[in-house]
């Protein structure tokens, strides 16, 4: 059985980002169902879930999001619970606030070391001041005890402030008598970035700065990037048109919702977000995000202002590439290419196939891609 939810699980590796819609549903062999909730938790996605999961009986559920409304998250656990439904988080992917909620609910969990699951206790927004809501939290706990998780649980997840994220980790989960199942990655470790021909490997330190504002008494510090994009995530209306980095920071300060930024210095635009779960070598952007150093994943080395070189996701190059190999991860990729002076450019695929091109363009968009490419 775990064989066969394992299959669901790198199927959807393959297919979440091809997904338009917030939730949807596809047909497996033998009965089973995979289900795709990606994106905000908004009024009416429980019920939108609802009329999907009577159409199967066997299933497994994926989510991708960074929260949202609380109750439409609790309702979406209910139906899983009633269904019997195994839920997942794949590798890289966030499920947050609300979203917790629901993956609780599942009969079988699944998450990977490199997925982000958190919690934190119910708020009320008043006049831009987040305050724990005592009757919010009642329902959870109660909840929670539907779905016959210990008290132990229960304060772990609405243990942390308003703010703050309880990301949990498979120590937490076995200390709070939380089941999961931890589907780990049995693929070799990946070998530094040699460029190809020769012997010579390099290593990189990292060179990221941490600018800590004024002393606060609440709230995350700010942590700065230069030359990094934080992608996805960005709030409605992006972006902004504004001259600065600070700026970008500032308009993101006087938002409640904004939890990071990436400032583009070419265009001076600005990209609110809600959250950050990676970040990437981006050549002429600036980016931020309020929280501590284990929040974000770097993909790939830190090469610092000296390297012109951007890498973005739903996005490829066209031609014909000079060298390809599988088996690969995004983070070995793009440092391959980068330590390989023929390598202009590189396409990714979630399958872990690897290519590399002697050229930058053309491009075109592919939502199962990330490409990088030199800028100089």
């Amino acid at each position: 059985m775990r064989g066969l939810w394992l299959a669901c699980f790198l199927l959807f590796s393959w297919l979440s980002h091809a997904w338009a819609a917030n939730i949807q549903i596809e047909k497996l062999k033998d009965d089973i169902s995979l289900i795709s909730v990606v994106g905000e938790f908004t009024e009416g996605d429980d019920a939108h879930f609802k009329n999907l999961a009577i159409t199967t009986d066997k299933a497994v559920v994926f989510f991708d999001s960074p929260g949202g409304l609380a109750g439409v998250g609790m309702e979406i656990g209910r139906t899983i619970s009633i269904k019997g439904f195994a839920t997942g988080v794949d590798r890289n992917a966030v499920c947050a606030s609300s979203c917790g909620l629901a993956w609780l609910a599942g009969k079988i969990r699944f998450i990977t070391p490199t997925s982000k699951v958190g919690f934190h206790a119910v708020f009320k927004d008043d006049a831009g001041q987040k305050d724990v809501s005592s009757a919010g939290n009642a329902l959870v706990g109660s909840y929670l005890q539907q779905l016959n998780l210990n008290a132990n649980v229960i304060v772990y997840v609405t243990n942390a402030a308003p703010g703050a994220m309880q990301w949990l980790t498979a120590d937490d989960a076995k200390r709070i008598g939380l089941e999961i199942d931890l589907l780990t990655d049995d693929s070799p470790p990946q070998a530094g970035p040699v460029p190809f021909g020769g012997d010579a490997s390099a290593s990189y330190a990292p060179t990221t700065v941490t600018i800590t504002p004024p002393p606060q008494p609440q709230g995350p510090a700010w942590r700065l990037y230069e030359y990094t994009d934080l992608p996805g995530y960005d709030l409605p209306g992006m972006p902004l048109k504004v001259f600065t980095a600070e700026d970008c920071k500032l308009e993101c300060d006087g938002n409640d919702r904004c939890r990071a930024f990436t400032f583009n210095e070419a265009h001076n635009v600005c990209f609110l977000k809600g959250m950050a779960s990676e970040a990437m070598q981006f050549s002429g952007a600036v980016s931020g995000y309020k929280g501590s150093d284990g929040d974000i994943r770097r993909i790939g080395h830190d090469f610092g202002p000296s390297l012109q070189f951007r890498t973005s996701r739903n996005v490829e190059i066209t031609g014909k590439p000079f060298a390809k190999f599988n088996g690969s991860t995004l983070d070995a990729c793009q440092d391959q290419c980068i330590a390989t002076a023929a390598c202009e450019g590189f396409n990714y695929y979630r399958n872990g196939m690897c290519f590399m091109f002697k050229v930058r363009k053309p491009t075109r968009n592919n939502l199962l891609s990330v490409a990088g490419s030199r800028t100089n």
